[in-house]
C-alpha cells in the first residue's frame, strides 16, 4: 500500500522542515515566555500554529485517511501541550488554547481536501523546471 500517489522527490525535505516546525511549537509552548498577544491573538497563533502542521502534513500524505489521523494527532499534540505547561509553574494549562489548537487542525485538514494540498509538488516543480 503506498500512501503517495506522486511521492515528491524533496519528500524527506519536507519532513524534516515539518519535523522542525513540531518542534518550534513545543519549544514556544514549554519555555516561559513574557509575550503578551493581547486580546484573541493568542488563540490565533494557536489555530494558525495547528492549521499550519496539519495543512503542511497533510500535502505530504494525500491520502484522506492519513490526513485525517494527522489532523488527530494535532488535536491530540494540543492537548497533551496544554496539559504539559499545567505541569510547569510559569505557563498555565487553557482549555480554549486546546479548542483553538484543535479548530485549526480542522481547518488543515479541510484546506488539505482543496487545491492547496498539491502546493509542495508546485514548488517542487518550479525548483526543478529549467531556468
Amino acid at each position: 500500500m503506498q500512501l503517495i500517489r506522486n511521492p515528491p522527490s524533496y519528500r524527506r525535505i519536507w519532513l524534516l522542515l515539518g519535523s522542525g516546525m513540531i518542534a518550534w511549537v513545543f519549544v514556544l509552548s514549554l519555555i516561559p515566555v513574557e509575550v503578551d498577544l493581547g486580546e484573541g491573538r493568542d488563540k490565533l497563533a494557536h489555530f494558525l500554529a495547528y492549521g499550519s502542521l496539519t495543512l503542511w502534513f497533510g500535502m505530504i500524505f494525500p491520502s484522506r485517511i492519513a490526513q485525517l489521523g494527522i489532523a488527530l494527532a494535532f488535536c491530540a499534540m494540543g492537548a497533551g501541550v496544554e496539559f504539559l505547561q499545567g505541569l510547569t509553574d510559569y505557563r498555565t494549562m487553557d482549555s480554549a488554547d486546546m479548542v483553538a489548537n484543535s479548530i485549526g487542525a480542522a481547518l488543515g485538514w479541510g484546506l488539505a481536501q482543496t487545491p492547496l494540498k498539491n502546493a509542495l509538488a508546485w514548488i517542487e516543480r518550479m525548483i526543478q523546471s529549467p531556468p
